[in-house]
């Protein structure tokens, strides 16, 4: 599936209500009742091994109700591996009663090992008996430990020694104080870690990346406490991926990570530099967020030269950024950043919910800088192009004199289409310009969709578009909605 794919990336929002399955996470769990007479039909000729194992990877709740279904199930749930006491599991329990169940299953569990702990849980006042809990996880060899304590009323203090367990592998705290020595014991294993909403420092940072050599993932989201996020990577031979978002106190960011695949960024617009050459580069989200006024024009552009000597495949950016990145005056003088992205094969744009000052020149002198991209998404919104000042004095002549030529596109999408003149003039161009364009998907905005799909106008657009395009092959179509686009693709 091709489209605006930044949808499936998890910005985590602020956690509202005190209680456990309280406020606006409540939710109703619809609970399937099965008739079964015969559990012979269930697990045919299967060992205890096999279903043991099958029922392993069920959430330790889920395995302690198969036991409904046959004596082979009543106490396999003992020895399950996956403790899972998260919001389903918290759902219509007291804060008394959550902990009586874990604490029940703790007590009764008799496997030798636990592969996940995950916990969302207020510890306000009872913070002990967490620290019981992981303790308890880690002397069982537990593998991924993703503790949540937003239903508290302040971060929990996370003692370090806790974790410092070489069997642990993927780390996720939310809501926390978490601080790490110099020289870690353990941890040298862990593979992901995700910061949510815990007291980062610079130092924090360091420390995980000069002890955690195994690092392949690491997310730092909503977190404050850190100015210039410096991410010094050299040493670390899987490191791949890296998430910041919405982190209001990043001003600077550093990242020394030449084997770097996957970059994604939210927030302000703060300086982004990257220290090496990124040849492993190859997808990059940067959703700048509206802020009053303007990054350095330096700091763009050296990002954008950094971008353009690394391997970038897929570039999606919000409309905020190509707005900072556009053309523009600045004390009277013309200024423009010069960059070149040969590499790049799909691009994206997306909304941020912001009234952007952004034309179809912005769109297409992006563009004209990516000479071999194949898909093209832009996702317009419910707003207008710019129509003021600038563009009659100078976008429209530019966007009318742009010499870009597409050579490899060969499928372009647009959300948001509203027939206005100037998303018009856009597709128009796009038509004239890529020779071997396959498939134009418009889906119309929300409050235009009702005067569009009129017989006439389908009728009238559709002999409009086939006189703009060059590639014989293109196929155009007219979607009433974005989710018919993976049956139009395929």
């Amino acid at each position: 599936m091709y489209f605006f794919f930044w949808r499936a990336i998890s910005w985590p929002l602020k956690s509202t209500g005190n209680q456990i399955g309280s406020g606006r996470h409540k939710k109703r769990i619809k609970r399937d009742h099965y008739n079964i007479n015969d559990s012979s039909t269930i697990t045919p000729n299967l060992s205890e091994d096999v279903v043991e194992k099958i029922l392993s990877f069920l959430p330790i709740k889920y395995a302690a109700r198969c036991g409904v279904l046959s004596t082979r199930f009543k106490n396999s749930w003992l020895r399950n591996p996956n403790f899972i006491f998260d919001l389903d599991f918290a759902v219509g329990r007291s804060r008394g009663n959550f902990v009586r169940a874990v604490n029940r299953i703790f007590n009764q569990h008799s496997g030798s090992h636990i592969r996940r702990f995950r916990l969302y849980f207020d510890p306000t006042d009872i913070e002990a008996i967490v620290e019981c809990w992981v303790h308890m996880v880690t002397s069982k060899g537990v593998e991924e430990v993703d503790l949540d304590f937003t239903q508290g009323d302040e971060p929990f203090n996370l003692p370090y020694h806790l974790l410092e367990f070489e069997s642990i592998r993927i780390l996720k705290l939310n809501f926390c104080r978490f601080e790490l020595p110099p020289k870690l014991k353990g941890l040298c294993f862990l593979k992901t870690i995700v910061l949510r909403q815990v007291n980062v420092t610079s130092a924090l940072i360091a420390t995980i990346f000069s002890n955690c050599l195994c690092l392949e993932d690491i997310d730092v989201v909503q977190c404050s406490g850190i100015y210039h996020l410096n991410i010094v990577a050299q040493e670390l031979k899987k490191f791949r991926r890296f998430v910041v978002g919405d982190c209001k106190d990043i001003c600077l960011i550093d990242i020394d990570a030449p084997t770097l695949s996957t970059f994604y960024y939210r927030g302000e617009s703060p300086a982004i530099n990257f220290m090496t050459q990124m040849r492993h580069l190859k997808d990059v989200i940067l959703n700048f967020t509206p802020v009053r006024g303007f990054p350095h024009l330096y700091s763009m552009s050296n990002l954008m030269l950094r971008l353009s000597v690394s391997n970038i495949e897929v570039l999606r950016i919000s409309t905020t950024f190509l707005e900072r990145l556009s053309s523009k005056f600045k004390n009277g003088t013309y200024s423009k950043i010069h960059f070149l992205l040969l590499n790049l094969k799909e691009f994206h744009l997306f909304t941020d919910g912001a009234i952007a000052n952004i034309n179809p020149y912005d769109i297409v002198s992006l563009l004209k800088n990516c000479l071999y991209v194949e898909r093209v998404f832009l996702d317009l919104g419910e707003y207008s192009f710019e129509y003021g000042y600038y563009w009659e004095m100078l976008g429209k002549q530019m966007f009318e004199n742009c010499d870009a030529n597409f050579f490899q596109l060969k499928l372009l999408i647009v959300k948001g289409f509203k027939f206005e003149n100037l998303e018009l003039e856009m597709l128009k161009f796009f038509l004239n310009k890529a020779g071997v364009l396959d498939s134009v998907a418009l889906v119309p905005s929300k409050n235009w969709r009702s005067g569009v799909f009129t017989r006439e106008a389908h009728d009238m657009y559709n002999q409009l578009f086939d006189s703009w395009k060059v590639s014989p092959n293109a196929k155009i179509s007219i979607l009433k909605s974005i989710m018919l686009i993976n049956v139009w693709l395929f």
